[in-house]
């Protein structure tokens, strides 16, 4: 039991933090899809990754370029992604802190019923039924928390995907290529900052969701 409240907790931290890293990495390739097999898991919806296809148009000569740490910052669809991450980590960090002190408390119980030698035998059974139970619970809490870090995989995969087409229809010919900037990543060392196109995608990338947001509700 104390290993598997272990293991959720260091879940639970690894979680955001890999929110993060992914959300960062919007340039790199896309999954088409994730898969869950596991019978014992919470229904996931699988996320459909697949971008509209970029109509050719005729070169420009004209290159842009998005500042992912700003879009990733201000991007209302992280921001609302990482607030329902950390909301479900927290109920889950809340549910396992909880089943670590009845655990405590119910095999505290049963190892001094079972020194005093005074309880029947049915009264002890009935006692360690309620300790596997909850390592039972304990054990659903690590698949919630799997789960979790699924969720959070395919929900990046999705925003991805929102960045990729909202600007296949944005561009509409105006640029050739719209290269990608990060601090963290510096794939591109030095840019004219007159090709700096993020304040424009920013906006108008979070006026498309929430209009996606208002039609969901």
């Amino acid at each position: 039991m104390n290993k598997i409240i272990i293991g959720v907790n260091v879940v639970l931290v690894a979680a955001v933090g890999f929110l993060f890293y992914k959300v960062n990495d919007i340039s790199s390739s896309v999954p088409e899809k994730t898969e869950i097999t596991e019978e014992n898991k919470i229904d996931q919806k699988t996320v459909e990754t697949k971008t509209t296809a970029p109509v050719g148009n005729i070169p420009t000569g004209k290159i842009a370029f998005v500042n992912i740490d700003i879009l990733n910052d201000k991007s209302l669809e992280v921001i609302d992604l990482i607030a329902e991450s950390k909301r479900k980590k927290s109920s889950i960090e809340a549910s396992v802190e909880n089943l670590s002190m009845q655990y405590q408390k119910k095999v505290e119980e049963f190892q001094m019923s079972q020194k005093a030698g005074i309880a029947p035998q049915s009264e002890l059974e009935a006692k360690a039924r309620e300790i596997q139970a909850i390592e039972k619970e304990a054990q659903n809490k690590q698949i919630q928390m799997d789960n979790l870090s699924i969720d959070i995989g395919e929900k990046n995969a999705s925003f991805q995907k929102n960045v990729k087409d909202f600007l296949i229809k944005w561009n509409n010919g105006k640029y050739d290529y719209i290269l990608s900037y990060s601090d963290a990543v510096p794939t591109m060392l030095l840019g004219n900052a007159t090709l700096d196109i993020t304040d424009q995608i920013v906006t108008q990338f979070n006026d498309e969701y929430k209009e996606r947001k208002g039609k969901k509700k």
